[in-house]
């Protein structure tokens, strides 16, 4: 895509040209002219981001919206939740949306704060079901979809994060993933994204910070935007080239522009090959910290329980400097919060879903130690992907100091976690709510690496969503003829 900066302004007009460029080369792609690598790596997200909806599903507000969901009438789209009650697409929508990003387990793009999977793929899960699209099909559109809305976010910079990205971004990845499902001519394909750009919420980055749950529901109400605006747009309504511009350069004011990232090619690599996956359920900017933990925990391990500990000192990168509430009062809060990622972390050994559930809110070990921790700025951040580093230096009872760093919290493309590793994290997030997601999603896995379409791809989506739900000793589905 190159390297060249434009520096900003550039004008509406040269912004929009270039967008309807790029539209008009990827509505041409199809699933053969992705790598082997973005395939499976599709494969991936679409795997970790069912799992982290499976996940929170018995969260006290996610069950709550999930039975008002259900009690609102059937229809011809899933929710991923026991029993797989169907409903309408918009709820399905909804409803997943909330549930997929609760617990911050949900993949994320590396090189833009943007997750890509979250907004494009609950509006897709549900439209691809109910229109009866193939697997491949569904693939295809989240490649795609994926592609779109992480070139925007690397096109448009704002020089501090105010508005959160949920908030922003994820109408257009709605719009894009299901526009490019349905195949939609590129000049309708354009209108129903740029006219997602204008639907973008409000959403103050520091609701995230302080834990406010409205936050949660961003992602929700974006991808009802998004279907809103390819409806819209198949009636003659939406927006314009040029509305990407208008929308976050004037009215928003992003100071760099880079139309680079709208070059009609994939020469430096398909987007979904830069995306991370979390093994910690919380904000990414806080994996370099509770790394370092372990660090120190497998450096000496009397530190686990931090009964030992009299003193904690993080030096933070600047993203996570900003998380420094030390009493958060939501999970959500708790996941935005370095003090209380590092004494979860040194109470339980790691990130996993119990050390920021709502029992560790009140958890007198973890309260001491969040206490006890002071932050300061890391003193000599590096260029990506070492721009995201944490030391912790953790003081003994004795007066004993001891301290380890993590310049990349591993996950990124630069420290990938072995596959393996993720698949065991999968089953463990999904094996109550759907014990076949593994097995069908390695068989997918497989499929994506063959050339030309394999029949597990063949089959609607429909039928390998419904695999996914199937127990582990059921016999999978054949695969469709259709």
């Amino acid at each position: 895509m190159g390297a060249v900066l434009i520096p900003s302004p550039v004008t509406a007009a040269r912004a929009g040209q270039a967008f309807e460029r790029y539209v008009a080369w990827a509505a041409g792609i199809e699933w053969a002219d992705f790598s082997q690598a973005a395939r499976r790596r599709a494969v991936l997200v679409l795997a970790d981001d069912l799992a982290a909806a499976f996940s929170a599903v018995d969260e006290p507000e996610v069950s709550a919206v999930l039975a008002r969901v259900k009690a609102a009438g059937s229809g011809p789209a899933s929710l991923l939740a026991p029993g797989r009650p169907g409903v309408s697409v918009l709820q399905a929508a909804m409803g997943n949306a909330l549930a997929m990003g609760w617990n911050e387990l949900d993949e994320g793009y590396r090189k833009a704060v943007c997750h890509a999977g979250l907004y494009v793929l609950p509006a897709l899960l549900a439209s691809a079901e109910a229109e009866g699209a193939s697997t491949q099909e569904l693939l295809r559109a989240l490649l795609l979809g994926y592609e779109t809305v992480t070139r925007i976010a690397c096109a448009f910079r704002f020089p501090s994060l105010r508005i959160h990205p949920h908030a922003l971004l994820a109408p257009v990845g709605a719009a894009a993933g299901v526009g490019f499902l349905r195949r939609l001519p590129p000049a309708e394909l354009l209108s129903a994204i740029s006219s997602a750009a204008t639907l973008g919420m409000a959403g103050p980055f520091n609701h995230a910070l302080q834990g406010v749950l409205a936050r949660n529901i961003w992602a929700a109400q974006a991808a009802s935007s998004g279907l809103a605006a390819l409806d819209w747009a198949q009636c003659g309504i939406g927006g314009q080239a040029s509305s990407l511009h208008d929308v976050y350069v004037s009215a928003l004011g992003a100071t760099e522009v880079d139309l680079s990232h709208f070059a009609p090619s994939a020469d430096m690599g398909w987007a979904v090959e830069s995306g991370y996956h979390k093994m910690n359920a919380s904000c990414q900017y806080t994996h370099s910290t509770i790394e370092a933990v372990q660090t120190l925990l497998a450096q000496d391990p009397s530190l686990l329980g931090g009964e030992a500990v009299a003193g904690i000192e993080v030096q933070a990168h600047p993203l996570g400097y900003a998380l420094q509430d030390a009493r958060p009062k939501t999970t959500l809060g708790a996941k935005f919060s370095v003090p209380h990622a590092v004494a979860a972390a040194l109470v339980h050994g790691d990130g996993g879903v119990m050390s920021f559930d709502a029992a560790s809110l009140g958890d007198p070990r973890i309260a001491r130690l969040r206490d006890l921790t002071r932050m300061v700025p890391f003193p000599d951040v590096q260029p990506p992907p070492h721009d995201r580093p944490a030391r912790v230096i953790v003081i003994d009872r004795e007066g004993s100091r001891a301290e380890a760093v993590c310049w990349s919290a591993q996950g990124g493309p630069d420290r990938p976690y072995a596959e393996e590793a993720l698949w065991d994290k999968l089953q463990a997030l999904s094996a109550r709510q759907a014990p076949g997601l593994v097995r069908t999603m390695r068989a997918l896995m497989g499929a994506a690496s063959e050339h030309g379409t394999a029949p597990e791809l063949a089959r609607p989506w429909r039928q390998s969503l419904g695999n996914v739900f199937l127990d582990a000793a059921a016999p999978v589905d054949p695969p469709s003829s259709v």
